[in-house]
């Protein structure tokens, strides 16, 4: 196995293990959820912290699953005039948005970790309800999840840059696409 095929299968393999370790939020989600609704409506007592600890449950799914969803190839594309592409240009492409990409993110990388950082420096809490949680822990899921999406988008960048090159790998996106069909 090629080092480029070891380092693109490990960091695939990151980006989807966060991906399913997160996926269970959405259970955390359902049952908080779920608890709200039968503490509000069935025993008339609703709690302080339903909402806002879905709240934070979902922010944190939501942007610790750009990894997972780059790796797998679901963010937005305009598939109608990429896919008419020839594939050296579809490259061509790629090359560009993704060090553009890791540009921007390279930004608000040190704006997540000055802006996490800051919250747990002053002890940070939450003025949105009476149980007035720390902020500091989901602020601090943000610089982790720009991190990961970096990570994972200079694997997509070694992807398309070989593909330019015309230097043939093995991908281990393809092996995994081979096997799930």
């Amino acid at each position: 196995m090629s080092k480029v095929t070891l380092y693109l299968r490990v960091q695939d393999g990151l980006s989807d293990w966060v991906g399913r370790a997160i996926s269970w939020l959405t259970l955390g989600i359902i049952g908080v959820l779920c608890f709200e609704v039968v503490a509000r409506y069935i025993l008339n007592s609703p709690t302080i912290w339903g909402h806002e600890l879905s709240t934070m449950f979902f922010g944190a799914l939501s942007i610790l699953a750009g990894s997972y969803t780059l790796r797998h190839q679901g963010h937005v594309r305009s598939d109608v005039i990429y896919r008419l592409m020839p594939g050296r240009v579809q490259a061509f492409c790629d090359v560009v948005i993704f060090i553009l990409a890791l540009v921007v993110l390279a930004v608000v990388l040190r704006m997540a970790v000055d802006f996490a950082h800051h919250a747990w420096r002053i002890g940070e809490f939450s003025n949105r309800s009476v149980w007035r949680p720390p902020l500091w822990p989901i602020k601090a899921t943000i610089p982790l999840a720009v991190a990961l999406l970096m990570l994972q988008c200079l694997a997509e960048l070694v992807r398309a840059a070989l593909r330019l090159a015309g230097v043939t790998y093995v991908d281990p996106r393809d092996d995994q696409e081979a096997s799930d069909s």
